[in-house]
Order: structure tokens, then sequence, then C-alpha cells
């Protein structure tokens, strides 16, 4: 084999806009959750929800419109389909032949709050794209086998699939916000640090001694950062680590609210159904019910 020189290789699309975005892969947290190849049949319906977390479905076989937030779309053979968490969906068969697809569950977040695929604006669908079928079939495969380190590799591969299209078809993207501000995020990183370290015990105080400001100037460096106050974000970090908690292990709504460090079970029915739209036993008998989750 000869060795390329690096004009040899073929080359990216141009995606010079998005360069001033990579401080989301600096800072991304990607978790795989789990996939399931599922076969809906004629009259197959998908009824209106929201999830928690981020869905990425490649279809096989077939064809069905689906419904995305405010958009409509029609996903056929090599269609890779993304949704954001927290957006709603629904879906319905439009071919008399079966809708095979791959349904992946995961996480991408930044600063472990921001969905990624809500802040760079991931295309609702990238038509056609056979690629995309093996790692999609090898995730599955992974979920149902479960063998030594499933889970690392799950994310490796999820993590691939995401910047396969980030370099791969650049033009699909709309960024939603302009990048946060730089040097706020360099103050906050002792702060991520904690956090990462001691999860749910950390409080607001400790954030502000962690980057050695007062609170007040916490709350400004947080709001230019990552656009909510540290309280706010403390309390998505918790609540999305109970919806996870929630869909892979089976710790009960007591103990969930518990690791999570909220101060009693009624404080995380409520903010867990404000965040939601459901309780956190309603989203758990959701979650249980794997590929059935995708039945009418």
């Amino acid at each position: 084999m000869l060795v390329r020189s690096r004009n040899q290789f073929k080359p990216f699309p141009s995606a010079s806009f998005l360069a001033q975005w990579s401080w989301v892969w600096e800072n991304a947290e990607i978790n795989f959750i789990g996939a399931w190849e599922h076969e809906c049949l004629l009259g197959w319906h998908l009824s209106l929800r929201s999830l928690p977390h981020s869905l990425a479905i490649f279809v096989h076989e077939g064809r069905a419109k689906w419904f995305i937030g405010d958009e409509n779309i029609v996903a056929s053979d090599g269609s890779l389909i993304f949704i954001p968490e927290g957006v709603s969906h629904s879906a319905d068969l439009i071919s008399p032949h079966p809708f095979c697809a791959t349904f992946i569950h995961l996480t991408a977040r930044v600063f472990g709050v921001q969905c990624i695929l809500t802040l760079l604006g991931f295309p609702k669908m990238i038509g056609r794209v056979e690629i995309f079928s093996e790692p999609t079939s090898e995730l599955a495969r992974l979920y149902a086998l479960k063998p030594v380190g499933w889970k690392l590799r799950g994310q490796a591969i999820v993590t691939d699939l995401l910047l396969r299209c980030v370099h791969e078809y650049p033009q699909l993207f709309q960024p939603s916000i302009a990048p946060k501000d730089a040097k706020a995020l360099k103050w906050l990183c002792p702060a991520f640090q904690l956090l990462a370290s001691k999860e749910s015990k950390v409080t607001v105080s400790d954030l502000a001694k962690a980057t050695m400001c007062s609170q007040t100037h916490l709350r400004r460096l947080f709001q230019k950062a990552v656009g909510m106050s540290p309280r706010q974000w403390l309390l998505e970090r918790r609540l999305q680590k109970a919806a996870q908690l929630l869909q892979t292990t089976e710790k009960t709504v007591q103990q969930v609210a518990d690791i999570c460090g909220f101060e009693s079970l009624s404080h995380f029915n409520r903010y867990f159904k404000a965040k939601f739209g459901i309780s956190p036993s309603q989203y758990r008998n959701l979650a249980t019910q794997g590929i059935g989750t995708y039945e009418t």
C-alpha cells in the first residue's frame, strides 16, 4: 500500500462557518442509551410524544411521514432522521410495505445540558445515505447482546455518526444561536470539572468557590456561557441524569430522586413533570417498553 500525501485524500466539503463551533465538541458529553431494529406493519402510527433524550432513526426499508416539531418530512430507504431531545414528534406509515428501521436512543449535550442537535441545527433528515446502515445496525447488535464494553463502543459509534454528518454534510446545518462567550467558558471550566467529579452533591455556592468568584458574578458568567443561571443549569443536569437512570437502571423512583440530589420525592415529581410533561413513573413505563414505545 502506498502512503498518500495530504493532497491525495478526498477533501471534506467546506465547513468554514462551522469552525467557530469547535468549542461544542471540546465540551461534548455523548452517551449511547440503546438501539432497536423494528418492523412497523401496515396501519402503524406513532402517537405524538417528546423524550428527554435524542433519537436517530435509520430507515432500511419502507416509507413513513414524520412530524418533527413544526416540520413534516417523508423518510424512505436510506434516510437518517434526527430528533433532538424534548422535540415533539409523531409518524404515520404511508407505504403498503413494512417500515423497517433502527431506532437509536442517545444523549449529545454540551456542558451536560444543551442538546447538541438543537444547538447546531442538525438536519431533521439526511436522505439516501446507505453508509449509515452498517453502524446503526451494529448499535442494535451491541444493545441486544451487550458484550463487555458495549456502552463505550456504542458511545464511539454514536460520536462518529454525529461527527460524520457534520464533516460530510455541513451545508445542511443551521446553528441556532451565536457561539458562546469563549472567555466566560474558560472561567467556568473549574465549575464544570467540579460537577463532573461530585455530580448531584454540588451547590451554587460550591461552583462559586471553584471559580473563585461571587455568586453574582457566577450568574453573569453562566448567562454568557450557557444562557441560563447556575441554579437552572444544576437542575437541568439532575433531571437529565434522573431520566437516564429511570431508563437504564432498575432503581426505584425514590432512589433516583435521592441519587440526583432532590430534597424529596414530591419535589422530584413536580420538577420532572414540569420539564418532560409526564411523571417519572410514566416515563419509566414508556422507557421500559423498549421497541414497544414505537407502536400505536
